[in-house]
């Protein structure tokens, strides 16, 4: 029996495959990776094409472990009640925090990003703007708060329409830079498997693996989708195949657009640079100006996506009393978790103004929230690789071993991999000072700590909130 129903916390809402599909999708931004990621990327070699590959095939391992529990455990809280079936309920709830952690990190980085695009769209029109980028980004988190209080379909419409847009765009410019060729043509060197084998393979990885962030979002919205069983590991099988193959065929349309014996240098001397030069080169300079709107609707629906997902995680843990359970309720209409939404607006908006006053520059601000988000991205998905070995170790019965065992094992050998890579290289995620690094990195795992320690001072008191811990019995 699905106990939430019972007891009125369940959310609403009737999405199909697609309108989930297009609801995580759009957290991963894909225009904003293409505009402004895999040029860093292609800075630390040629071999991106074939590493997004790689990726693809790392991440479907990943889901076959990650969509069992979807199938074993029909509950909503996607990372943490995965984790807390496989790893206990200390470790369940540090991983919420964990959570938590993570996607707050990734929106403030969105907010902030949506301001610089704003105000970067009204130069390319204007030449100049009187107004700071804080009061877009203040705007942007303004819209989504709203857009967050309302039924998941809504959100799902609006965030299907900016994705269609935006990938139109880039699929029209791989076409194109398909089509010509280049000044070089065609090169199998990007696909080239041999690539990989330089010093700086694993942080061509890492940001390989970085930029697929969103597809575990689906189990998020297990109560407010069809059919959650069949619906959730199609939604979340499709998102990997879509971002797998799509950043492939985009770094390599990058790539080609540059030449294949100069791409990883011009990318070296230029990062930012490198798309705006393909545009202006083979569309002219009204490109650059379409690209700034559409990066701005990215944004919106990037920043949508990941308030509905931490408006989520708010309500499980309101639901099992962690947080305060008036935080649980769900609106009678539109059936969307609308006192989280609004409390984790709120939140943001406290965090956003304190920002504001730091003094710190909107792009350090940018980079360091987006480098500690992606960092506990991987230490989550590591857990929860660990958590499905260890929860089909001792729940084995009719289960397969490869999706159980051997994939998800060998997910964790990557994602471990990317792990310690990202650890032994944080200065090229962070920019920041040493102890400023060292204490944004320590904030995830503090968050982890701090979610066990709660734990076991609730089972040392008895108290009947542990016995709730990952969305069990009400």
């Amino acid at each position: 029996m699905d106990t939430t129903a019972a007891t009125g916390f369940a959310l609403k809402g009737n999405m199909g495959t697609f309108g989930l599909l297009f609801t995580v999708l759009a957290f991963t931004a894909p225009l904003g990776v293409v505009f402004g990621f895999i040029s860093v990327n292609i800075s630390f070699g040629i071999a991106v094409p074939i590493a997004f590959v790689g990726v693809l095939v790392l991440m479907t391992l990943f889901a076959l472990g990650f969509t069992s529990m979807t199938r074993r455990i029909p509950r909503p809280g996607a990372f943490y009640t995965y984790i807390g079936e496989g790893l206990g309920r200390p470790m369940g709830l540090g991983g919420s925090f964990l959570a938590l952690s993570t996607y707050g990190f990734n929106i403030i980085a969105a907010i902030v990003f949506s301001g610089i695009a704003v105000r970067n769209l009204i130069v390319s029109f204007a030449g100049a703007s009187a107004v700071p980028w804080w009061v877009w980004a203040l705007i942007m988190l303004s819209t989504v708060w709203a857009l967050s209080y309302f039924n998941v379909e809504l959100s799902a419409k609006v965030l299907s329409t900016v994705l269609v847009v935006e990938v139109t765009a880039i699929v029209i410019f791989d076409l194109v830079i398909l089509a010509n060729g280049g000044p070089e043509g065609h090169s199998l060197e990007p696909w080239n498997p041999a690539n990989l084998l330089t010093p700086s393979v694993g942080i061509l990885l890492l940001f390989s693996v970085g930029v697929f962030n969103g597809f575990e979002a689906t189990a998020i919205y297990r109560d407010e989708v069809r059919d959650p069983g069949r619906t959730i590991p199609r939604a979340t099988y499709l998102t990997i195949i879509f971002l797998g193959v799509f950043y492939a065929v985009s770094s390599y349309a990058l790539i080609l657009s540059s030449g294949a014996s100069h791409a990883v240098a011009d990318a070296k001397a230029d990062p930012p640079g490198m798309m705006p030069h393909a545009l202006l080169t083979y569309f002219g300079a009204f490109a650059n100006q379409v690209i700034a709107v559409l990066l701005v609707t990215s944004m919106l629906a990037s920043t949508l996506s990941l308030q509905n997902i931490l408006s989520r995680y708010t309500h499980s843990l309101s639901v099992d009393g962690i947080l305060p359970r008036r935080l649980a309720a769900v609106h009678p209409r539109h059936g969307s978790p609308h006192a989280a939404a609004i409390a984790v607006g709120a939140v943001l908006l406290v965090i956003q103004i304190a920002l504001i006053f730091s003094g710190v520059s909107e792009s350090d601000l940018y980079g360091a929230a987006s480098g500690v988000a992606f960092y506990g991205m991987l230490l989550l998905l590591l857990l929860t690789s660990i958590a499905v070995i260890a929860y089909f170790r001792r729940n084995s019965a009719g289960a397969s071993p490869w999706k159980t065992l051997i994939a998800p094992a060998i997910a964790a050998l990557g994602i471990g991999f990317a792990l310690w890579t990202a650890t032994m290289n944080m200065d090229l995620l962070i920019v920041a000072p040493p102890a400023a690094v060292a204490v944004l990195v320590a904030i995830g795992y503090a968050a982890l700590v701090f979610g066990v320690v709660v734990a076991l001072v609730l089972r040392r008191r008895g108290s009947p909130t542990y016995e709730r811990i990952g969305r069990r019995a009400q």
